[in-house]
């Protein structure tokens, strides 16, 4: 018979061995999210921005669904309805603030603003699931916001506080909340069930504001890059990415996944200099570092998420 100090080290040595996994998982997306930046390019200068998010969104809940219908069949009650519909309202009006953002201001002060969500999460946190902050955590969010500032905002510190950064402000608090209502609704519902109607009804205030205020696109005046650019969005930047990201968070803290996830900011600059011929200046390599020893301080002070072994499976269970 195991005594009670093996079963423990051997759960605990289970379940960082889960958490590094998962971990891995947010830095493919961040992976991801980062060259969305550069293919999200081609797809906008044919398909408005709120249209876009439209088409991204119906038809990967389309996808997610049928690959996991037996899941969705299994799962799916009010519980997982009224979350879902919560998290994927949200959702939705996160992305058109900060895509709105974008007309009011640059494209550099909007990510940076939207960024502070990172800031945010600790406290949001601590709001929700009654967890205090560590003060490591702390520090390593306001460094990753500097971080992400750095690379953002290049020289241009000028302040202004118009609507644009006021509409980037909203994205953040919405992000926020969304990270942290998604760690703890994962340990209390199936993450695919709620992922399913999360990006289904996040569908529902970018097809109410691309109704009201933008044209519908010419589709048939779409070019095949175009086509292909959407592709990537829908299957590999929103389906396979949403369904991670979210699983993920059953394993990892909301702050060390926020963090992980601000890497989509290198990322992207890396893939602009492959692709779109941009330079690295000193201000984004000094970014760089300031993300990378975020992360890193973070980790120092950070535990475990001890994950409950409960009856339903986990993707990888």
């Amino acid at each position: 018979m195991s005594s009670p100090t093996h079963t423990s080290s051997h759960i605990l040595t289970h379940n960082s061995s889960q958490t590094l996994i998962w971990k891995g998982a947010l830095l493919f997306c961040a992976l991801v999210w980062g060259g969305s930046f550069v293919v999200i390019k081609d797809a906008i200068n044919y398909i408005p921005t709120a249209w876009l998010m439209t088409l991204r969104f119906i038809l990967s809940v389309v996808v997610v669904g049928i690959i996991f219908r037996k899941r969705l069949k299994e799962n799916l009650d009010i519980r997982h309805l009224k979350f879902g519909a919560l998290l994927g309202i949200l959702n939705g009006f996160g992305f058109l603030f900060q895509n709105g953002a974008l007309a009011y201001t640059t494209a550099g002060k909007t990510a940076f603003i939207a960024s502070i969500y990172c800031a945010m999460i600790p406290f949001v946190n601590w709001l929700i699931a009654k967890k205090k902050p560590h003060i490591s955590s702390i520090i390593a969010a306001c460094m990753c916001v500097a971080g992400i500032g750095l690379i953002s905002l290049g020289t241009d510190f000028s302040f202004s506080f118009g609507v644009g950064e006021q509409m980037a402000l909203i994205s953040a608090i919405i992000f926020a909340f969304v990270f942290v209502l998604t760690a703890e609704l994962s340990h209390k519902l199936d993450i695919i069930t709620l992922t399913i109607v999360q990006l289904g009804v996040s569908t529902l205030p970018c097809l109410g504001w691309a109704l009201c205020c933008e044209a519908m696109p010419n589709f048939s005046q779409i070019p095949s890059t175009a086509w292909m650019a959407l592709a990537y969005i829908i299957f590999i930047a929103t389906a396979l990415t949403g369904v991670l990201q979210n699983r993920s968070q059953k394993s990892v803290s909301p702050v060390q996944a926020s963090l992980i996830i601000s890497l989509d900011t290198i990322f992207a600059a890396i893939f602009g200099v492959i692709f779109l011929s941009e330079v690295i200046t000193p201000s984004i390599l000094i970014g760089f570092i300031v993300i990378f020893a975020a992360i890193f301080i973070s980790e120092l002070g950070e535990k475990p998420i001890a994950t409950e072994s409960d009856s339903k499976k986990g993707l990888l269970d």
